[in-house]
């Protein structure tokens, strides 16, 4: 399937009084997104990147439910950008690909996340791209609590 039938979509979240930085320092850490009761996958580093567990060129799995995926760090420029690519496998969509953005934001942060992916599945595109930017959002609102929690915000 072309680029040009990916579907897309985009969320954002911002944190009031957050730390780039220290924010970044979260995100990135995969073993507190795995014992976080508030973050919804557990990660898994298969193949350590450059520099940092999720650094570029580092292999991941994603624990959610039933789903087992493999992805690749193709973005990792802290405390400002991050990228990943789903191997196909699991998901019932194909080249899925997502975005983060760190930017500053009044006295905080905001986060873009940017996805993207081709449905395996004629006209399943619109109920996954709802799925996903659900499940995000909701990631990126425990990431807010957890950080909260974790610097007295």
């Amino acid at each position: 399937m072309s680029d040009a039938r990916k579907i897309h979509y985009e969320i954002e979240h911002v944190y009031p009084n957050a730390d780039r930085q220290t924010l970044w320092d979260l995100f990135v850490d995969h073993e507190a997104w795995s014992k976080s009761e508030r973050l919804p996958s557990e990660f898994v580093i298969v193949t350590p990147g450059e520099g940092h567990a999720q650094g570029l060129g580092a292999v991941r799995k994603v624990v959610s439910g039933s789903m087992n995926i493999l992805e690749d760090i193709v973005g990792f420029q802290p405390p400002e950008y991050f990228s990943y690519a789903s191997r196909n496998g699991d998901m019932p969509l194909n080249d899925f690909v997502g975005e983060v953005f760190f930017e500053g934001h009044k006295d905080g942060v905001r986060i873009r996340y940017r996805g993207a992916f081709n449905p395996k599945y004629f006209g399943t595109g619109w109920l996954f791209r709802i799925m996903f930017r659900r499940a995000q959002s909701s990631a990126l609102q425990g990431l807010g609590l957890d950080y909260a929690d974790r610097n007295g915000a």
